[in-house]
């Protein structure tokens, strides 16, 4: 198994905001986490990054325990996709893809010629080449989540971790963050992401986790993990699953909210 999350508990101070939550992700798998605002998904997130110590519990990458790594060979292995980023100088978009390659050179040296080529390849995947030598900052929303995707590629991570990423990207955008989400997987990448839609895992997703008040209240594959009682009783809204076809054929899910 990729990533193994057992028994983890933590939050700030005294307090666990999360408590014994428990899952895991393969290689090529995506696995969704949903729940409302203020459910633990980001302190997860922390957690799970190493950012928050835990105080009970472990995360396992490739069955090592993370609280054994260095920061260094964690940001080898697991890489954070924030929602957005606007940094401070103009950077171009190779610079700032070769940021994914901090830990693979001291703070005084220099990138190596085979950092540059990592960060080209990087970009090559997610198809944004053409945008290497265009300022950073000048990027429309969708074109800087891609590049920040092509950053996490470019650390050589195993374990890619996604905020929320397609919050505040259009809809032509959020398609095309799906698109570049499953290619990613059929790679060999683990990706675990937060979403408030309950219908972007039945797109994107092997698996989904719910959580309600710092806990998991359902974890599994997809269509299993998701169902009308579940969304019940973690957003509190009735809501209908159904499947349909589309236009050309293919399988959709749905989920309807029901009004009185």
């Amino acid at each position: 198994m990729l990533l193994e999350i057992k028994k983890l508990s933590g939050g700030y101070g005294e307090k666990d905001i999360c408590k014994n939550l428990t899952c895991s992700l393969d290689a090529g798998e995506v696995l969704c986490v949903l729940g409302p605002n203020g459910c633990g998904k980001t302190t997860f997130f922390r957690l799970l990054l190493g950012s928050l110590i835990h105080t009970s519990g472990d995360v396992y990458i490739d069955g090592v325990p993370a609280s054994t790594l260095s920061r260094k060979e964690m940001s080898q292995l697991i890489a954070y996709i924030p929602q957005s980023h606007t940094p401070t100088f103009s950077y171009t978009v190779l610079e700032v893809v070769l940021m994914g390659r901090a830990s693979y050179f001291s703070a005084f040296s220099a990138p190596k010629q085979q950092d540059v080529q990592r960060a080209f390849e990087a970009l090559e995947k997610l198809n944004i080449e053409h945008l290497a030598n265009r300022n950073y900052t000048a990027l429309s929303g969708g074109q800087r989540q891609m590049v920040l995707i092509a950053r996490a590629v470019c650390q050589d991570a195993k374990v890619l971790v996604m905020d929320e990423p397609g919050a505040s990207l259009d809809y032509s955008n959020q398609l095309l963050l799906m698109d570049t989400i499953v290619e990613l997987s059929k790679l060999g990448y683990g990706i675990i992401l937060s979403t408030h839609s309950p219908e972007f895992p039945f797109s994107v997703g092997h698996k989904a986790m719910l959580m309600k008040d710092g806990r998991i209240l359902s974890f599994g594959e997809t269509e299993q993990a998701i169902t009308s009682q579940v969304l019940r009783e973690v957003f509190g809204v009735e809501m209908d699953i159904i499947s349909v076809k589309d236009r050309y054929g293919r399988d959709r899910t749905l989920c309807l909210p029901l009004h009185a």
